[in-house]
């Protein structure tokens, strides 16, 4: 028993001041904080970007029907036009919902959740349109849902998704609609 003791204390004194392996601790502690942050970066400018196209595709399909490129414009038209300027979406004309409503001069944006897409069902959600009357300011309120790349990670972890696990986008503008 006497021999043991001196012989464990001699090994753990040799393994308290072997320095070995030091860098491979220091990097299991800090590399997965910076993975984790390169990856939120990139799903950062992901989103933004996929935010912009969206908004850009809202504002340039509006300016179409404000500028009456098409004088007989419907649901499904305005909705083509906004994939065809946002060009980022896999299946956008299927996952976009969009809602065309006049707007209360009395009254703020429409208080009420935006319609979106539902990927659990295959019933088309109630849509809205309406292309309004001369001088009538009305509202459109586009909404996609997407897929975060990373959804347990970083910024995919923390955003608020279905129970699909798909990220609600919406973009929305308003025009007036000039008198004859």
């Amino acid at each position: 028993m006497r021999q043991i003791l001196p012989r464990l204390t001699g090994h753990l004194r040799h393994f308290w001041s072997d320095s070995s392996g030091n860098a491979t601790v220091e990097f299991v502690i800090i590399a997965p904080v910076l993975f984790s942050t390169v990856l939120s970066i990139f799903e950062s400018g992901w989103l933004m970007t996929k935010y912009m196209m969206l908004d850009r595709g809202v504002d340039m399909a509006v300016r179409d029907v404000r500028l009456v490129k098409n004088p007989t414009m419907s649901h499904d038209d305005l909705k083509d036009d906004i994939c065809n300027y946002a060009k980022i979406f896999k299946d956008c004309s299927r996952t976009l919902v969009l809602e065309l409503v006049p707007l209360d001069l009395n009254a703020a944006y429409p208080g009420n959740e935006p319609n979106c897409f539902d990927r659990t069902e295959e019933i088309e959600p109630k849509k809205e349109f309406s292309t309004g009357a001369h001088e009538e300011i009305m509202f459109v309120r586009a909404c996609v849902v997407t897929d975060p790349i990373f959804p347990g990670l970083g910024i995919g972890l923390q955003l608020e998704k279905d129970n699909t696990g798909g990220y609600r986008m919406v973009s929305f503008g308003a025009f007036m609609n000039e008198p004859a």
